[in-house]
């Protein structure tokens, strides 16, 4: 016995001893018919195939492939679930196949399929016209049709052969297509499990990273002193400190320099703490100029600066130029208080272990040295 009889008494109930259909074009007698060896060996190819398909699309493209004495114009899919049915439409356009969920034809297939009497007998049905066949299938899972589409009515040949053999398809294919969809279906939910997972994670990176950026803005608002802009002291301590470190290690030139706002004092009874809170932006501003940026500077104290520099100048090369910058800013403001500040400054020994508070002490000795100088001098 060959493999095509064993296969056709496999199915004695497939169509033989069923009751005539009643679709929407039954044909002449004798459409349904036993199918023929070629017809079976095309079942057996589409089993064949369908054993080796790894998606929806490849079973429907197999199914297709080896459909072509039918010559359809496309393959369609409608799964049953309880939350639904899926329709995939599969279509050779100019020699290319894609596979497309909803699709035109799917839409119009549902709606054949609904206007079927519910007291029908199950069994392959050529709708519209003949410009469909579909036949169904069920499963421990999943029901459904599979349905071959022409764009123009066939000949009555090609419709009773798909008739024929649609059933065998559909016996076939809803076993492995439910088996195929069900994977598709987990691995969507994966899928979707793996994106939501990752959007999730973005946010949550995404919602760290504000946090931190927030965090060093507090920061460092914190570490500012409100009126000059300048580091206040607990910043400009913490910052100086890792400046001296990296100094030592490289053994890197630096120096702390410290000043002070003369004569404030009289310009607030004078002028009122207004005008000296001016002045003490103007001297933080001045002061400041004559760093560069990597160097520390800072508001220690209400009329007190301070500065750590990697300058390999002199202390007297740092002085000069910061009282150049105080000369020019007087020049410029004739009609103000005067600006003057009296300076000290320390280089540091990179070799030393002395600590910043150490130098910072120095630099104010020195600063305090300059003053009375000033005054010496101006009496």
């Amino acid at each position: 016995m060959d493999k095509t009889t064993a296969l056709s008494r496999s199915h004695p109930g497939v169509f033989w001893g069923r009751a005539p259909l009643r679709t929407e074009n039954r044909g002449p007698p004798g459409d349904v018919r036993q199918p023929t060896k070629n017809e079976l060996m095309m079942v057996l190819r589409i089993a064949k195939a369908l054993m080796c398909a790894v998606n929806v699309e490849s079973a429907l493209r197999s199914i297709y492939r080896n459909l072509s004495s039918l010559k359809p114009d496309g393959v369609l899919l409608i799964s049953n679930r309880g939350s639904g049915d899926s329709c995939y439409y599969l279509e050779p356009p100019r020699g290319e196949k894609f596979l497309e969920m909803n699709h035109q034809e799917c839409r119009k297939l549902r709606k054949m399929l609904e206007a079927v009497p519910l007291d029908r007998p199950a069994g392959p049905l050529i709708l519209d016209h003949g410009s469909h066949a579909v036949a169904p299938f069920s499963s421990d899972v999943h029901g459904g049709h599979i349905a071959l589409h022409w764009k123009e009515r066939p000949p009555l040949s090609i419709q009773r052969g798909a008739r024929t053999v649609l059933p065998f398809i559909a016996e076939l294919a809803g076993v492995r297509l439910t088996g195929l969809l069900h994977q598709q279906n987990c691995d969507e939910l994966v899928h979707e499990q793996h994106e939501a997972h990752a959007a999730a994670e973005s946010r949550l990176v995404e919602e760290l990273r504000v946090s931190e950026s927030e965090a060093v803005v507090a920061r460092e608002m914190a570490a500012l002193d409100e009126l000059t802009g300048l580091q206040n002291r607990r910043g400009f301590l913490a910052k100086s400190e890792q400046c001296l470190l990296i100094a030592r290690r490289q053994r890197m030139a630096c120096a702390v320099i410290f000043a002070d706002v003369d004569g404030l004092k009289n310009v607030n009874d004078k002028l009122g703490h207004a005008a000296g809170d001016a002045l003490i932006r103007e001297a933080a501003q001045l002061f400041r100029s004559a760093f560069r940026h990597a160097d520390v500077v800072g508001r220690v104290g209400g009329d007190e600066f301070a500065a750590f520099t990697f300058d390999n100048a002199t202390p007297r090369a740092i002085t000069e130029r910061i009282l150049a910058r105080i000369a020019e800013f007087n020049l410029a403001h004739p009609g103000g208080p005067a600006l003057s500040l009296s300076i000290g400054v320390i280089n540091c020994d990179s070799s030393s272990a002395e600590s910043l508070s150490d130098y910072l002490l120095r630099a104010d000795n020195e600063m305090y040295r300059d003053k009375r100088r000033a005054r010496r001098a101006a009496s």
